[in-house]
């Protein structure tokens, strides 16, 4: 044991150096209150339609139209948070944008549904015209 920590005056000073700092780092600890959470319900409208687009397959028949709503879904997020992490309310002109992001992120992602649709309808429509005889009428037992 060092001759310093055997010293009764040595280990209080240091007991009492070690409580401050630890009080004081408590103390600074709450003097920074985290970000509060941003209401993104706003968002909502969007997720659901860039959900059922992607529930019917939108990923492969409309992919640039699924990232564009997924990217406007991300920018209008980054705006809530940002705010948040000032803590401060939105500024009209960002909640104006936001509006304007979340509204293209819904038809991007309605773009991207009926893209999705089109490409069914085609891929079985092809499927039907291999189907049928050089006549033009369907072959026996199936039918259109």
């Amino acid at each position: 044991m060092p001759a310093s920590a055997s010293n009764p005056g040595f280990v209080i000073k240091h007991l009492i150096a070690a409580f401050a700092l630890v009080w004081i780092t408590g103390c600074a600890g709450h003097a920074f209150a985290p970000p509060s959470a941003p209401d993104d319900s706003v968002l909502a409208p969007a997720e659901k339609a860039l959900a059922k687009a992607r529930a019917a397959e939108a990923d492969t028949f409309a992919p640039r139209a699924v990232d564009a709503s997924r990217r406007r879904i991300a920018t209008a997020r980054d705006i809530l948070f940002d705010a948040a992490r000032s803590q401060r309310e939105l500024t009209a002109e960002e909640q104006d944008r936001i509006d304007k992001l979340i509204a293209a992120a819904r038809l991007d992602a309605r773009s991207a549904l009926v893209q999705t649709q089109a490409g069914a309808v085609q891929t079985k429509l092809a499927e039907l015209q291999g189907q049928l005889d050089g006549s033009g009428r369907a072959q026996p037992g199936v039918s259109p």
